[in-house]
Formats: structure tokens, sequence, C-alpha cells
């Protein structure tokens, strides 16, 4: 097919899902994308920044021959520029705006986090497409008790000591204005995950947090939601 820029109001089908932070959004993703394809919809995933290249699902974006019929089959494509490092990056605008018109969903994974549970986020971040339908932004409740140095990315950038300890009002304080306060016209659009409620009491920590924050949220632990799915 011709590849071009999409059309004016931007006629792409597919609903369009980023996620941004830490603490899981890989996880996220992809226990999302399970849970779409089990009613028999089309998900693609990609990267506007980098990620580690999947085992499976993993289709360059040269978009080889018969990768429509891989799609069909596998029903989750991650589509990606491969580097050198194994990771992946962007496809490129024409393979992305072509997955927005073939894909029921497209999930977006819109920044780097160095497999940390919290971060700041840098000058160039997120990168969200413009046309996404809702923004998810993660962070992982494993950080609480740490200090920033041990569990938050680039946490200099709110002026804190490397030996802060991530207390609830940290938490808060660092979702609020190292990635709420910096996604613009996006914040409308925006959801907090607060992932790795592993017990109870963490369970209890998220929601005393969500009630510090400026968005609405949701409080998640995948590897229990993934004991419990059929």
């Amino acid at each position: 097919g011709r590849a071009g820029k999409a059309p004016p109001g931007g006629q792409m089908t597919a609903r369009v899902e980023t996620y941004v932070g830490a603490g899981g959004k890989t996880t996220s993703i992809f226990s999302r994308a399970l849970m779409v394809r089990k009613s028999g919809k089309k998900v693609a995933i990609v990267t506007t920044t980098h990620m580690m290249r999947p085992a499976s699902w993993f289709i360059s974006s040269d978009l080889p021959d018969g990768w429509r019929d891989v799609w069909q089959r596998d029903g989750i494509i991650v589509v990606g520029t491969l580097l050198d490092n194994g990771k992946i990056t962007y496809p490129g605008d024409a393979v992305y705006e072509s997955l927005c018109n073939l894909a029921d969903l497209v999930l977006v994974e819109g920044d780097g986090s160095r497999r940390l549970p919290l971060k700041v986020m840098g000058a160039h971040e997120p990168v969200i497409p413009k046309h996404s339908d809702v923004v998810y932004c993660l962070a992982g409740l494993s950080a609480l008790g740490k200090t920033v140095g041990q569990a938050c990315f680039r946490y200099e950038l709110l002026g804190l000591a490397d030996d802060t300890v991530i207390t609830e009002a940290i938490m808060a304080r660092i979702v609020e204005e190292g990635c709420l306060r910096r996604l613009g016209t996006f914040k409308p659009l925006t959801t907090v995950v607060l992932n790795q409620a592993d017990d109870a009491i963490l369970h209890q920590c998220g929601e005393r947090i969500l009630q510090k924050l400026s968005r609405p949220g949701l409080i998640t632990a995948y590897d229990r939601e993934a004991r419990n799915t059929k």
C-alpha cells in the first residue's frame, strides 16, 4: 500500500493507548494485548522511544512478506526497527499510521525507565502520539521505603537528594511533578496506574497516594491478575 500521512481529522480507526512512566509499562501493555486478543481483536504494539525486543510477535518495520498472515494468526504484533543492542525503536510514521488503520487497538510505550519502579520525565519525554485516546501513567509501589537513588530514574530533576526515602508523599510528588505536570494537553486524558500492589498494605498505600494526585487512577498487581485469568 501507499504510505502517506493520515488524512486531516485523523481518520485512523484503531483505539490508541499510550503507556508512560515506570514500574511495569511493558507488563501492562502485554497483559492488555492478551486480554483484547481474547475477544478476537487485532492488537499492534509499538514504542516511540526504545523497548526490549520481545521474545514473540516481533515484526520488523520493513514489514516482511506475509506479516499480515502472521498477525491474523497470532492476533498480536510488535512492530519496530531493530537496534544493535537488542532493543527496538519507532517503526516510522508511515508504518505506524498503517497499523492504526489495520488494528483494532494500538498500544504505545512512550518512554523508558531503566527498569526502575519510578521515574521523572526527561526534557524530551514522554513521546505520545497526538491522536492517543488515553494515556496511562505508571508508577511502581515497590519503590516505597527505598531511596530515590535506588528506585527512581532522574530523581535529580526534581531537586531530590539521592538518599531521600520514598514515602507516600514523595511518591505522589514524583508522579505529579515528574510525570503528570509534564503531559501538557494529554493530562486530561491520563489515568494513573499504581502497579506492584502485591499485598494488602501496598494496595492501601496506593489508595492514599491516588487521593493526593490530580488525576484518577487504578491499582494493579499483574502477577496476581495473571494467575486469575482463565
